[in-house]
């Protein structure tokens, strides 16, 4: 089970990285239309249709991310009441972690039918560029399902006890 977990997180890790690339071509992106308009006195078209995916892959790629590194919001009173009461939070720490895989685990679902339809339909974005919509969306169940399988390996290692969370 700990290279499953290693595997994960390895995965996490390498989405993070590319969660943060998308988010440097986006700056690109955009630089790259300021210096057409100045330059050119023309628009590049497509900067903030291609700039909005970039920066919805970066979101959804870098979801497992940030909870590995366990980056997401948390209450600083749970960490006031381990020592007082430790059974009490292992027991909300582990009820969080299920709810939170049941959530990414149906968000997975959701976004793979959405995925999905948008492939049968051959669904293309409105804009200039008409994109195929399954360019960018193919990444809401793929960041979403990082973001379960993480859940499942700190839930692992929440009731296993090796936590450091």
């Amino acid at each position: 089970m700990k290279k499953i977990v290693a595997a994960v997180e390895r995965m996490n890790g390498a989405f993070g990285w590319l969660s943060g690339l998308c988010i440097a071509l986006a700056s690109f992106l955009i630089l790259a239309e300021i210096g057409s308009r100045l330059a050119f006195n023309q628009s590049l078209h497509v900067t903030d249709e291609y700039t909005g995916y970039l920066m919805a892959v970066s979101s959804f790629l870098g979801l497992g991310y940030v909870e590995k590194v366990q980056g997401h919001i948390r209450m600083d009173l749970i960490d006031l009441l381990r020592a007082k009461l430790p059974r009490v939070i292992a027991v909300c720490r582990i009820l969080a972690y299920s709810l939170a895989t049941f959530f990414a685990g149906y968000l997975t679902l959701v976004g793979w039918k959405l995925f999905y339809q948008s492939y049968v339909y051959g669904s293309k974005s409105m804009q200039i560029s008409e994109t195929p919509l399954i360019i960018p969306q193919i990444f809401i169940p793929l960041g979403a399902a990082a973001l379960f399988l993480q859940y499942c390996c700190n839930l692992y290692k929440c009731c296993s006890v090796q936590t450091d969370n």
